[in-house]
């Protein structure tokens, strides 16, 4: 392995050395020479760990990352600051083994996280040797205490414990008087422990995903706090102690059953960040809008009907999340928040949008989805810089001409409405890139849809298209179609014109095709062709030519598979199940694999070719010069054909070789559809019924000698 391709360089100025899925022993010595600031080594190599050890400590090396090793120890990291342990340790060893007691470690940052069966349940007491360590993360383990052993590491600055099963902590955690991050996420707390409470220096704690009912008032004590999360427990009320911690910046409250927000929320004049969604608050105090710090507000999954008018004071709100809520209404003071770019107020019962919003020339991102919209919200066409516009699940049937305003829309989602016809309005933003039209009546598409130039993905499913639009195939740079339509009018056909586009996915299932169209091969870019579901019966041979890498033709009416079917070496997804299939049957082609069923095919070809010489061979001694006439016929030989047969094999002397030409003139002119089946049904049509019988008679024979 190059090892010069494993050297990244920090944001630090440092170097960083992946020996991951190496084998090296030791640094290569050509890379140690130019690398005199080598600060980190990431490596997966347990057997080697030792001798990375003591290249570590002559390289003033200051991370370890021992990452799914079998390693014992970790010796002679006296300089290096970070260890990290990753994933899998050894089962059959405790996590003591990781330490050592050598009084002049100064290693600065310990983190282990681990899965599966090498979870660690307890921390060894020698962990208290590390003085100089400033970070200790043991999470996704299986601890259900913390060591107090730990508390003696008091010049420690952040502590992670999350993704355990703890309940309490120990007493001496009010040790760690120099902690500012304490993580305490997913566990099994009920309650915030009171020896937190101590912690005077803490400015993050994260107790988020527990099992806490009560926010004790001595939460004050914490007056250095900027960040406090709490979301996802069983919180029924905020404490008017929480609202004095005035250096507040980031408060995570979501998914409790809290139902009301205090008045002294304005004291946190300093928070940025409010997350109040999921949960049972019906309204807000008009105190709430002196934060006037706030950028993000999250108050989504509630039962609130109106905001307080006073919201126009949130001068710095960039994110406003009011989804899944009661509003009809809007007040118009949302148009005065200028720096909004990102507005969430779907799940909500909104029939119109105050014309103010149309001030909000910064939004880019509006969802709109699952209210009461009839008409599109005029002051929407305003936001010249919206990249994204979610208004599915309403009552549209059309778009305004001002929809040409929105130059910067990237995703447009109008899926379930009531749209009969594909908006002519949207064929001129240029920059467009998604459209999702699913789930509405659709009759049709415009010749103008060649203009959307950007388009890349399009969903059309769930439509009432009767024949499938060829407009759709001058889209230039589409590469996404889904035509799915399995609560739509099915068409039956799909056009030659694909073999114009750039579509790299094809989606066209649950619709009543009964062929893929040979021009189909022409489309170099289809990597995905998605056609179960449908009557499809054959499948032309020029498929085979294709880089197909999906191809899902489960529940169709194949019969048979083109003959050089296993070229399709690209296929790693083949579906065919639930199909008639003979040739080659069912149980070959259940599992997917190209090889036997390419094998089967050929075989059966040769088989086929034999019976039908044998076939022919028979024929030329029981056929007249009239039953010949009839099949030529029957065979649809062009006459000028049947005139060279007759011509060339002139004369009883010649009749033999001249139905041997015939048959072999039938099968030149029809090809894979020239079998020994068709053959047997032609025989019975005209009336020669002994001979279809013999000839029927012949391949159950052939059948039971293979059988």
């Amino acid at each position: 392995m190059d090892s010069d391709s494993r050297i990244f360089h920090t944001e630090m100025g440092a170097y960083a050395l992946a020996l991951s899925e190496d084998e090296l022993s030791e640094l290569p010595e050509h890379v140690s020479s130019y690398l005199p600031n080598l600060k980190l080594i990431f490596s997966d190599d347990g057997d080697n760990t030792e001798k990375l050890d003591r290249t570590a400590q002559q390289r003033n090396v200051e991370g370890i990352t021992l990452w799914r090793n079998q390693c014992c120890t970790v010796n002679r990291v006296n300089r290096s600051k970070v260890l990290k342990i990753l994933n899998n340790l050894p089962p059959s060893m405790s996590v003591e083994q990781y330490f050592v007691n050598d009084q002049s470690l100064d290693i600065q940052q310990v983190e282990i996280r681990s899965v599966l069966n090498s979870l660690v349940s307890e921390i060894p007491d020698t962990v208290s040797e590390f003085k100089c360590l400033k970070v200790f993360a043991v999470e996704q383990n299986n601890l259900e205490f913390l060591n107090p052993e730990v508390c003696k590491m008091e010049g420690l600055n952040r502590l992670g414990l999350s993704g355990n099963y703890m309940t309490n902590l120990p007493r001496e955690v009010e040790n760690l008087t120099n902690l500012t991050q304490l993580f305490l996420d997913d566990n099994e707390f009920e309650f915030i422990p009171v020896q937190v409470f101590c912690l005077e220096n803490l400015e993050e704690l994260s107790m988020s995903d527990n099992k806490i009912t009560e926010i004790q008032g001595e939460i004050a004590k914490l007056e250095k706090l900027r960040v406090l999360g709490l979301n996802n427990n069983k919180l029924t009320t905020i404490p008017e102690e929480l609202c004095f911690l005035n250096k507040l910046e980031i408060l995570g409250l979501e998914g409790n059953e809290i139902s009301r927000v205090p008045e002294e929320i304005a004291e946190l004049y300093n928070l940025t960040e409010l997350y109040m969604g999921h949960n049972c608050i019906s309204s807000v105090p008009e105190e709430l809008c002196m934060c006037s710090s706030l950028q993000i507000l999250s108050i989504g999954h509630n039962r609130m009907k109106t905001l307080p008018v006073e919201i126009a004071n949130f001068k710095r709100l960039h994110t406003l999340v009011m989804n899944d809520n009661l509003f009809e209404e809007l007040p118009r003071g949302i148009g005065s928040l200028h720096e909004l770019e990102i507005l969430h107020l779907e799940g909500n019962q909104l029939s119109s949008l105050p014309e103010e919003l149309g001030d909000l020339i910064k939004m880019r991102h509006l969802n709109l989805r699952q209210n009461n919209f009839a008409d599109f919200p005029l002051p929407v066409t305003h936001m010249r810089h919206l990249e994204t516009l979610d208004i599915q699940a309403n009552n549209l049937s059309e778009l305004p001409a001002s929809m040409s305003n929105l130059v910067s829309l990237v995703t447009l989602q109008l899926n379930n409405n009531q749209f009969e016809h594909f908006p002519l309005e949207l064929c001129t933003l240029s920059n467009l890139q998604q459209v999702n039209m699913a789930n509405n009546v659709m009759v049709d598409a415009p010749e103008d849809v060649q203009n959307l130039t950007s388009l890349t993905e399009l969903d059309l499913s769930n439509n009432q298209f009767e024949i499938f639009p060829v407009e759709l195939c001058s889209i230039p740079n589409l590469q996404i179609l889904n035509f799915d339509q399995l609560h739509g009018v099915k068409v039956k056909w799909l056009p030659d014109e694909f073999d114009q586009s750039n579509i790299s996915e094809l989606y066209v299932q649950n619709n009543l095709l009964t062929a893929l169209p040979s021009s189909i091969a022409n489309m170099k870019s289809l990597v995905t062709l998605c056609a179960h579901h449908n009557e499809i019966e054959s499948l032309p041979e020029s498929i085979c030519s294709m880089k197909l890498e999906v191809l899902q033709l489960h529940d169709n009416k194949l019969q048979t598979l083109p003959t050089e079917f296993d070229q399709l070496s690209s296929l790693c997804d083949l579906s065919l199940q639930n199909n008639p299939l003979t040739v080659p049957p069912m149980d070959v082609c259940v599992s997917g694999v190209l090889q036997p069923i390419g094998r089967f095919i050929r075989k059966a070809l040769e088989r086929e070719e034999l019976l039908l010489l044998k076939m022919v061979d028979h024929m030329t001694g029981v056929v007249n010069k009239q039953e010949l006439r009839q099949l030529m016929r029957k065979f649809r030989l062009p006459d000028d054909k049947m005139i060279e047969l007759e011509t060339k094999y002139h004369g009883k002397d010649n009749l033999k070789e001249r139905i041997r030409q015939t048959l072999f003139a039938w099968k030149e002119l029809w090809g894979s559809e020239a079998t020994c089946d068709e053959l047997v049904r032609l025989l019975h049509i005209v009336g020669m019924e002994a001979l279809s019988d013999k000839l029927r008679a012949m391949k159950i024979y052939s059948q039971a000698l293979k059988l």
